[in-house]
């Protein structure tokens, strides 16, 4: 009898024994953003996995490492980071991209509410605090590109992860990330903007799961299998996020909040969209584009993304396709059924991801078109839609005019009420905005309390008396913020109509944003049209 209890001991024991270790670089301190990963550890997701997994937290005492460097010193096996990978491996650095935890980054330039920076042109010559090595804030960095402007021009300081300097008025703008810093100024009613990178056109994917090529080509399993538990765990934190914040109060951060790291999964989940795409999805073709904005379109296709975008399917193709050729040996009649029987399994399993793929990349670019909260079309539709309208006047003189709009004393909304009754009234108007477009028109939210509406095949006087219709529409109906309270607004309005000497859509717009100044310098809540002449 004690022999049998020894060798049941001895059987319960090996498995412990056996586990691999395996060591990921995190890239921040503690707190909900690696929540999947504690799950996968406390869960025992890991060890099912055979794998005894170490979390190294970053960040602390204002010491930052990077997880690139991590990686490929061999400090670490995994590692998190950002779409700077893309550049990293273009400049020959072997690096796996295994799984995007977030579908758009979180990262954005977090400035205090003051009226000498409303836009990232404003940025240019201003102190702006970021993470060092540069390629760890390529999310922030990539809109000044776009929008033509030479980052010669920044005067960039390394960050103290801390927002101290930024209230104290050392620097002008902070690299934050909107699950975090945005709680920490509503927590002490200070009023901020964020300047959002997706505004701009860019939006990346975040906190990136990669490894080395070294440990792809090594330990082909264990890539799969910690990657695989490490997408179970993030699918089990936000299925059950009250429990994941118990989890990292008691085992992982004693400075954080509940309230903290509530608002921090809320936003990580819309960052993910985890309703709408795979935890961990990333699209081939989506990579090629972030690697043209940070590499330029000719680099970008030379680059050979096979090596760098991890595929499941071709991994286990290739361990699959071994075993048969063992098998081979003696088996061959059932080898042959059985790898008939697999193609046609992976075939339909194929055609199944294809489809899913195709929808929620079909998802995706309706996404980046549309303002998150109001549901209307955001800046970057105006611009494209816009210059193909400005295309086809100058091809057919069919004439259009744009009409610019914003909210009067907007900000008082938000410091008495608070953002949440801001955002309502943006909604609100929104919705009142849509029911007076004719078919052919184009409403836009381009940010802040800001709209802007295309009406096509429409001259100045009728685009000014529409106008007019609107103003008289928003400022007559009340707007209802609680169930118990309600608001009377007002709107000041500009309107231009495109003219033969334009030559570029920021001719037109920066006339209609002039008519708008000023309607709001004579006293706001009124219609300025500009007249051509004026000019």
């Amino acid at each position: 009898m004690p022999r049998v209890m020894l060798l049941l001991c001895l059987l319960i024991a090996l498995p412990a024994a056996a586990l691999e270790p395996v060591t990921v670089q995190l890239k921040w301190t503690h707190q909900f953003q690696f929540a999947g990963y504690y799950m996968a550890l406390h869960k025992g997701f890991y060890r099912q996995a055979g794998l005894d997994v170490t979390l190294l937290a970053n960040g602390y005492n204002g010491h930052f490492v990077s997880p690139v460097e991590a990686v490929l010193n061999a400090e670490a096996d995994y590692g998190i980071s950002n779409s700077g990978l893309v550049r990293d491996y273009a400049e020959g650095k072997p690096l796996v991209a295994l799984a995007a935890t977030l579908q758009h980054s979180a990262v954005s330039w977090l400035v205090l509410e003051r009226p000498d920076i409303q836009n990232l042109h404003d940025l240019v010559g201003k102190k702006l605090m970021t993470v060092f090595p540069l390629s760890e804030s390529v999310e922030l960095l990539a809109p000044f590109e776009a929008e033509g402007i030479n980052l010669n021009q920044l005067h960039l300081v390394p960050t103290q992860f801390d927002l101290g300097p930024l209230l104290r008025g050392e620097v002008d703008a902070f690299d934050a990330y909107v699950t975090n810093e945005p709680f920490l100024l509503q927590q002490k009613g200070i009023p901020y903007r964020l300047i959002d990178p997706r505004t701009y056109g860019i939006d990346f994917y975040g906190d990136i799961l990669f490894t080395s090529q070294r440990e792809m080509m090594l330990h082909p399993e264990r890539v799969r299998a910690f990657r695989q538990a490490s997408l179970q765990g993030w699918r089990y934190a936000m299925d059950h996020v009250d429990e994941t914040i118990a989890v990292i109060l008691r085992h992982y951060t004693t400075d954080r909040t509940p309230e903290q790291l509530r608002f921090e999964a809320n936003a990580m989940r819309r960052l993910m969209q985890p309703d709408l795409i795979d935890i961990g999805h990333m699209n081939p073709g989506r990579w090629q584009r972030i690697a043209e904005l940070q590499l330029g379109e000719s680099y970008a296709d030379k680059l050979q993304l096979q090596n760098f975008l991890y595929s499941e399917t071709e991994q286990q193709g290739r361990i699959t396709g071994f075993l048969h050729l063992l098998i081979a040996v003696s088996l061959l009649a059932i080898l042959l059924m059985l790898a008939v029987m697999w193609f046609y399994r992976l075939n339909r399993r194929l055609k199944t991801e294809i489809a899913a793929r195709k929808l929620a990349e079909s998802q995706l670019l309706n996404l980046s078109m549309t303002d998150p909260l109001t549901g209307l079309h955001n800046l970057r539709y105006l611009q494209q839609h816009l210059q193909e309208t400005f295309e086809h006047f100058h091809r057919y003189r069919r004439p259009f005019s744009l009409l610019m709009m914003d909210i009067d004393f907007f900000k008082r909304i938000n410091d008495e009420w608070g953002h949440a009754a801001g955002d309502e009234v943006l909604r609100q108007l929104g919705s009142r905005l849509q029911t007076h477009l004719r078919q052919c028109d184009v409403l836009a939210r381009i940010g802040g309390e800001e709209f802007v509406l295309l009406l096509l095949e429409c001259r100045q006087e009728e685009a000014c008396r529409r106008a007019e219709t609107l103003r008289m529409q928003i400022c007559s109906e009340p707007f209802t913020i609680t169930s118990k309270t309600t608001l009377t607004l007002t709107v000041s309005l500009g309107v231009t109509e495109v003219d033969l000497k334009d030559q570029e859509i920021c001719d037109i717009m920066a006339r209609a944003d002039e008519a708008l100044y000023r309607a709001k310098s004579l006293g706001r809540n009124r219609v300025e049209c500009y007249r051509i002449h004026e000019s």
